[in-house]
């Protein structure tokens, strides 16, 4: 296992493996003169750090004809990292991703939970409530905020359980502590990113 410093770039912050987060608004590049392998989702930064020595950029390192054309680099990095299981990813938007023998078997992407809630906010302003994540999912709901809760958790756990069968399923982003309680045998590990990067580093 290498030690290297490694960073994930998105359109808010610079994250780094030994724990430290910097807003793009802030990030100051030569204050590191060290070597940092990077990926990055944020077109502005990639262009910039380009230009730096120091600063190693990860896409160079993957065989993309594993996937799909348009799947972003942090998913990917991810499935990088795994051999065998479901990684649903809850942020603003949630991805879930199918790896079996190493291999991307396909993956969907479905609204975070803020989303939805915004999506019913808009329909009318009575679907303005918040989500109960207690919901008893084997009884029909009765009221409003449980019908919306229902509406918006069931979906997504069925496709999981449908697809996961008896792989590990592991959770990452920002939400994920709401939905390990709902799927059975779930477990979260928000450093997948930094896995994948250091497996990629490693077998290069």
């Amino acid at each position: 296992m290498n030690n290297n410093l490694l960073c994930d770039i998105g359109n808010t912050n610079f994250s780094f493996s030994n724990g430290t987060k910097i807003s793009v608004d802030e990030f100051d590049v030569s204050s590191i003169s060290e070597k940092v392998y990077y990926i990055s989702v944020n077109a502005y930064w990639e262009k910039r750090l380009s230009m730096q020595d120091n600063w190693i950029n990860l896409r160079s390192f993957i065989d993309f004809k594993k996937y799909y054309k348009t799947m972003g680099i942090d998913r990917i990095v991810v499935c990088e990292a795994l051999d065998n299981a479901v990684v649903v990813d809850a942020g603003s938007a949630i991805t879930v991703d199918l790896i079996k023998n190493a291999k991307h078997e396909g993956g969907y992407i479905y609204p975070g939970l803020s989303a939805l809630a915004k999506c019913f906010k808009d329909i009318s302003p009575a679907l303005e409530v918040s989500f109960n994540f207690d919901i008893d999912l084997d009884k029909m709901p009765k009221n409003t905020q449980d019908a919306l809760s229902y509406g918006a958790i069931v979906p997504l756990l069925s496709d999981i359980a449908k697809i996961s069968q008896d792989l590990p399923v592991l959770l990452t982003g920002g939400d994920a502590k709401i939905f390990l309680p709902l799927i059975p045998n779930a477990k979260i590990e928000q450093d997948l990113v930094f896995k994948g990067m250091k497996k990629i580093i490693d077998n290069r």
